[in-house]
């Protein structure tokens, strides 16, 4: 069973990202937040967070922010940037935090 973290400020994204995941044989939606801090809240309490779907442009943050704390915790959970950006230098932030993919 993979473990997957939302992070999405806007509620209807995220429920659709939570209703497909829910499709998904072997794939368990651990938990949504809609804030960075809302995310390193549910991190530190999840015993298990195998794949983070991590929303970019969110309304009052970024959510390449969150990378460089997971990074530094240790923990091997992949990232999929969910995203419109097509700027160079976000790519190669999200690429450089081992974000394994990006919708």
């Amino acid at each position: 069973m993979f473990n997957v973290l939302i992070v999405d400020d806007d509620p209807m994204v995220a429920d659709l990202n939570r209703l497909f995941i829910s499709r998904v044989a072997d794939f368990h939606c651990c938990g949504v937040a809609a804030t960075i801090g809302d995310a390193k809240a549910m991190l530190s309490h999840l015993a298990q967070v195998d794949l983070l779907l991590l929303d970019v442009y969110m309304q009052q943050e970024n959510g390449l922010d969150l990378l460089p704390a997971l990074r530094a915790d240790g923990r091997n959970i992949d990232v999929i940037m969910m995203t419109s950006a097509a700027d160079t230098l976000t790519l190669q932030t999200a690429l450089h935090y081992g974000v394994v993919d990006y919708l």
